[in-house]
């Protein structure tokens, strides 16, 4: 049986009950709104938090303590959705029937370790500005990371949506262990949090060490980001072209149009027989890659691909004509439909993905089965795809070009 409890300052605890794992899911996130440098602070925190502990103030002592628990695996990341951005701890360990300890007990410690008496010193801090300085290096090493990220920042400049959960390297300098403290103290007097708790769990759980603090309602996490019709470009020394078109749609998750919305992206591009791949790739030899995606809670979707540098223009009109396909010409909409059905299928299979799922229905105030979306993945018609296209506006292009190619 699944449960909800609400602690007294205001923390809400999900209890899902799956006894086909063999491990116990914990995860707590914290919810907090997007902003520019706080997502910056947030994302040292983040490291902070999954380094080291007061009680633990080394590595060596926190991976012995996690072998201890029969080698428990936790993370921390840092994400956004829409108008809000998360700090998501979490903690995956075997179930304690398989032994003779209250392992769950140890669990729940262990998170509230993380989340209440992570170690914030000025040595922690300088190695999180450092591994984020590296993770911003590797982004800019990988041209088709970095042409997104920049297409994303170049589109959605002024608003929330050029913001990145990476945050921005010219505030890394300026933060400082107070800044990080304070921001570390809102987060348990102010932030939502919410503590999912996935496994087949048949015990009461303790969960008073949270009760500290205060737990802030949400309100509309979903992002109107407004995608401007415009073309620009930057050389960069690469062997490739990157190419990324953004586009603004008005279906939300709310929409009558959604689950269409999500057919139209699959077959758009995200199979071997999407017409991104088939049209593009595979009958012209175009592109290296080139794949569609969504982001939900942003009210955009993209297509970015890898092409050779004189055949920028080419490709771009010829991600145009896929959409005139789309509208003009008959739809074989089932391995779409399949592949999404399936998807949500594995998601039933994946302990941190069940979690993730009633998190996201928590976020949307939505009370959706991984059945009932099923079902309306599977009701989608053809009709339903073409309507799609009236809601999307003409695309922000942004083309990320190597100056080093077979040209030169």
């Amino acid at each position: 049986m699944n449960e909800e409890l609400i602690l007294k300052n205001g923390i809400k605890v999900y209890q899902i009950n799956e006894e086909k794992f063999h491990e116990v899911y914990l995860s707590l996130k914290i919810v907090f709104k997007l902003e520019s440098r706080t997502n910056t602070i947030a994302n040292l925190l983040t490291r902070m938090m999954g380094d080291r502990l007061i009680e633990n103030p080394t590595k060596t002592s926190l991976a012995q303590r996690h072998d201890m628990l029969y080698g428990a695996k936790t993370s921390a990341l840092t994400y956004t959705l829409g108008t809000y951005q998360v700090i998501d701890l979490g903690i995956k360990m075997i179930h304690e029937r398989f032994t003779n300890e209250s392992l769950l007990d140890q669990q729940i410690k262990l998170l509230k370790d993380m989340y209440l008496y992570p170690l914030l010193s000025e040595q922690t801090l300088e190695e999180a500005k450092k591994n984020l300085r590296i993770s911003h290096m590797h982004i800019k090493e990988n041209a088709s990371q970095n042409a997104l990220v920049k297409s994303f920042k170049y589109a959605g400049e002024g608003q929330l949506f050029g913001l990145s959960a990476f945050g921005d390297l010219e505030d890394l300098d300026t933060i400082t262990l107070s800044e990080i403290q304070n921001f570390h103290t809102r987060c348990i007097q102010e932030f939502n949090k919410q503590i999912y708790l996935v496994g087949g769990i048949d015990r009461e759980c303790n969960f008073d060490a949270f009760t500290v603090g205060h737990s802030m309602p949400i309100n509309e996490a979903l992002l109107k980001t407004k995608i401007t019709n415009a073309y620009l470009e930057e050389r960069y020394k690469g062997s490739q072209s990157e190419l990324v078109c953004v586009y603004e749609t008005s279906i939300t998750p709310y929409d009558d149009l959604y689950y269409a919305y999500l057919v139209f992206i699959a077959y758009l591009g995200q199979l071997p027989t999407s017409l991104l791949f088939q049209n593009i790739r595979e009958k012209h030899s175009l592109c290296y890659s080139i794949y569609a995606s969504r982001q939900v809670y942003d009210g955009i979707f993209y297509i970015a691909t890898g092409v050779s540098d004189k055949n920028v223009e080419k490709a771009i009109s010829l991600i145009d004509e896929q959409f005139d396909l789309i509208r003009e010409e008959p739809l074989d909409l089932k391995a779409a439909i399949n592949y999404l059905d399936l998807s949500l299928e594995g998601n039933t299979e994946r302990i941190k993905s069940i979690a993730d799922h009633t998190f996201r229905n928590n976020m949307l105030k939505v009370n959706e089965s991984i059945e009932s979306m099923q079902e309306k993945i599977r009701a989608v018609t053809e009709a339903d795809v073409k309507a799609v296209l009236e809601k999307i506006t003409k695309p922000f292009i942004f083309a990320y070009r190597g100056e080093t190619n077979e040209n030169n």
